[in-house]
């Protein structure tokens, strides 16, 4: 009987040491993975304050702006299509 409790001890033991070596390894596995957000979150916050950010955006909505006047256009020439209006300017 005391081999077998010997045996558990043992068993128990080994899962122990197992669970503290990969305790330790996703330490350093988190660690590593919150100096990486830390290094590009720092990225992104220097891109937005150098202003290219601010720049892009402004291409971006004056694309969109371009965009939805063309479309507005379309859908006024299709709506005198369908209902027989002469286009005036």
């Amino acid at each position: 009987m005391a081999d077998i409790k010997q045996t558990i001890s043992d068993n128990a033991n080994a899962l122990k040491d197992q669970a503290a070596e990969k305790l330790e390894e996703l330490k350093g596995k988190a660690g590593e993975l919150g100096d990486t957000l830390k290094e590009k979150a720092g990225e992104v916050w220097d891109k937005v304050q150098s202003g290219d950010a601010k720049e892009e955006l402004g291409q971006l909505q004056d694309q969109a702006g371009e965009k939805l006047h063309d479309l507005a256009d379309e859908a006024k020439g299709l709506w005198n299509k369908i209902t027989g209006k002469s286009e005036q300017a």
